[in-house]
C-alpha cells in the first residue's frame, strides 16, 4: 500500500496462516505495519511464520486455533485483544481443500460432513461472532472470507460448504454494516499451495483450470490472491460491502 497507509497500528487475526494464502495475507499485512495473529491449528507452522515476520521487522504472534470449535474461537479473539489491544481485521481463510475429494453427498459419512462444514464454513461465523464485538469497542473493522469457484460448480461437499460461505457473507454484511463492519469475500481459482498440492500437480492445476474456462490455464500463485483481500480490508474499499468476487483468472465455467 502506498504512503497513506491504512493498515498502520491496526491488527488483523488470520485463520488459516501457517501455510499457503493464509501465509501470504500475514506477510503482506505485517509488511504494510499491521499486528498479525497467525492462528492455525498447526502450531510448530504458524510460530514459523510468526517469528519470520518478527525477524523482518513485523509484529506477529501465533496462536493455536481450531476453527470448527467455537470456544477457541473465542479464546483466540480473547488472546489477540490482550495482545495487541484492538482487532480491526478478520480474514477468515481456513479450509480443508482436502474437502473436495470427499465421498460423494449422497454416500458422505456424517461424521465428515459436520466435519468439513465446520471448518470450512461454520467457522466463519464462530470467528465473526468471537471478533465482532471487540471490532466494535475500537469503531468497527473489516472481514474478507474465502469462498471459491467451487461454490458456484458441483464437486460435492466443497461447493456446498463454499456456498454456505457465500450465504453467511451475505447475510452477516447486512447485519454488522451498521456497526460499521464490512464483510466481502473472494472467491478464488485454482491457486497453487501446498494444501492444493496433495490433491494435483502444478500441471494437472494448470490442466484444470483450462477445463473450467480460464483462457490461459494460469495457475495462481497465493499472494496473487491475499493481494485482493488485502484490499478488500483497506479503506479503499470502503464502500464495498457484502460481496462475493471471483478472483480466477477470467475462468467463465461454473457448472
Amino acid at each position: 500500500m502506498n504512503s497513506n497507509n491504512c493498515f498502520n497500528d491496526k491488527v488483523a487475526i488470520i485463520t488459516g496462516a501457517a501455510q499457503g494464502m493464509g501465509a501470504a495475507y500475514a506477510q503482506i499485512l505485517a509488511a504494510a505495519g499491521t499486528a498479525v495473529v497467525v492462528a492455525d491449528i498447526n502450531s510448530e507452522k504458524a510460530e514459523a511464520v510468526a517469528a519470520a515476520i518478527n525477524a523482518d521487522g513485523g509484529k506477529a504472534l501465533a496462536i493455536k486455533l481450531d476453527v470448527g470449535a467455537p470456544e477457541s474461537c473465542n479464546a483466540c479473539a480473547q488472546q489477540t485483544k490482550e495482545g495487541f489491544g484492538r482487532i480491526d481485521y478478520l480474514v477468515n481463510n481456513a479450509g480443508l481443500l482436502s474437502s473436495a475429494t470427499a465421498a460423494p453427498l449422497n454416500e458422505i459419512a456424517i461424521d465428515d460432513y459436520q466435519r468439513i462444514m465446520n471448518v470450512n464454513t461454520n467457522s466463519v461465523l464462530f470467528m465473526t461472532q468471537a471478533v465482532a464485538p471487540i471490532m466494535e469497542e475500537t469503531g468497527g473493522g473489516a472481514i474478507v472470507n474465502t469462498s471459491s469457484i467451487g461454490a458456484w460448480q458441483t464437486t460435492g461437499i466443497y461447493s456446498v460448504s463454499k456456498a454456505g460461505v457465500n450465504a453467511l457473507t451475505l447475510n452477516l454484511a447486512h447485519i454488522l454494516a451498521p456497526k460499521g463492519i464490512r464483510m466481502n469475500a473472494i472467491a478464488p481459482g485454482t491457486v497453487n499451495t501446498e494444501g492444493m498440492q496433495p490433491i494435483m500437480s502444478v500441471e494437472q492445476m494448470s490442466q484444470w483450470t483450462a477445463m473450467l474456462g480460464n483462457p490461459t490455464g494460469e495457475v495462481a500463485e497465493a499472494a496473487m490472491i491475499s493481494r485482493v483481500g488485502v484490499f478488500l480490508l483497506s479503506d479503499q474499499a470502503s464502500y464495498i460491502n457484502g460481496q462475493i468476487l471471483p478472483v480466477d483468472g477470467g475462468t467463465i465455467a461454473r457448472l
